[in-house]
């Protein structure tokens, strides 16, 4: 993928995630809110919105957005318990092993508590 369409993929991206947190930021303040961008609260008590189409009005790529997530990189923090003091291990994760790494975690099969997620893209750890 050519440097100018990685940059307007990263761009659209941040506009779109920009835009879920005014959402959320608009619920919070108790502003009237259009029905398309209403925050839902699931059947497990958390809350989310429901994009459909990307900021120039087009339906999503399945492919691509499948593509955007395994290019990624998380930076997990975890908290471990040392014999005096707690210390933190962060790990660089790919996007397509970051469920394989947090599950031991989830299920408590790894020591550890994970106290952080950051996402980041090849450009942004160089």
């Amino acid at each position: 993928m050519g440097t100018a369409k990685r940059i307007l993929q990263i761009n659209m991206t941040d506009k779109i995630d920009e835009k879920i947190i005014s959402i959320f930021a608009r619920h919070k303040k108790q502003l009237p809110i259009d029905d398309e961008h209403k925050i839902i609260r699931n059947s497990d008590g958390f809350y989310y919105v429901c994009i459909n189409k990307d900021e120039n009005g087009k339906h999503f790529d399945k492919k691509k957005l499948l593509e955007r997530a395994n290019s990624c990189y998380y930076i997990v923090k975890v908290m471990l318990d040392g014999s005096d003091h707690p210390h933190i291990c962060n790990f660089r994760i790919p996007g397509e092993k970051i469920l394989n790494f947090l599950t031991p975690y989830i299920n408590e099969e790894k020591e550890g508590e994970i106290i952080e997620i950051d996402k980041y893209f090849p450009d942004d750890l160089a």
